[in-house]
């Protein structure tokens, strides 16, 4: 949930904005109940290899890389995790923070839910991790081309069906 995506850049979408506050909502009420909180956080250099793929977005210090500000309290109290492609495990620090943990169930929210979503949830699942994925808190971007409602519909049933989540 950054800058990049859910306010301005390249991949910003409208659909977020509803989104923030849903998380905002949630998230606070599960830190309020002692779940420990991690935020992923898409950081790239200016010639980052995805950008052959994606418009630039999240570059290192350019603030788009930064959680948007309804959210922002809370990844300071919780744990940041800075990643550089779709995996939030190459070549970070996920795996020992999530050793650390130990969760027994892990939740997924945010954005993209046919990018960063499903490799998110694809990583912790071949991991051996149990991991849920509400609807509601999860979405991807609107751009010509780009179908968000089939995306998310595809990439949940993906989830739900191939990885072996839980879509609530």
């Amino acid at each position: 949930m950054l800058v990049g995506f859910c306010r301005h850049g390249a991949l910003c979408s409208p659909r977020y904005d509803p989104l923030v506050a849903r998380l905002r909502t949630h998230l606070a009420a599960a830190e309020a109940e002692g779940v420990p909180l991690v935020f992923l956080v898409d950081t790239h250099v200016p010639d980052d290899p995805e950008f052959k793929m994606f418009p630039e977005h999240c570059v290192k210090g350019s603030g788009e890389d930064e959680v948007v500000p309804e959210l922002k309290e809370l990844a300071d109290r919780g744990t940041v995790v800075r990643k550089h492609t779709f995996s939030g495990f190459q070549g970070t620090e996920l795996d020992a923070v999530l050793e650390r943990l130990a969760p027994e169930v892990i939740e997924v929210a945010g954005v993209c839910t046919d990018i960063c979503v499903m490799y998110a949830v694809y990583d912790l699942r071949m991991r051996g991790y149990e991991v849920v994925v509400q609807e509601g808190l999860v979405e991807t971007y609107d751009a010509p081309g780009h179908d968000a409602e089939e995306l998310d519909r595809r990439a949940l049933a993906h989830i739900r069906d191939v990885l072996g989540a839980r879509v609530e």
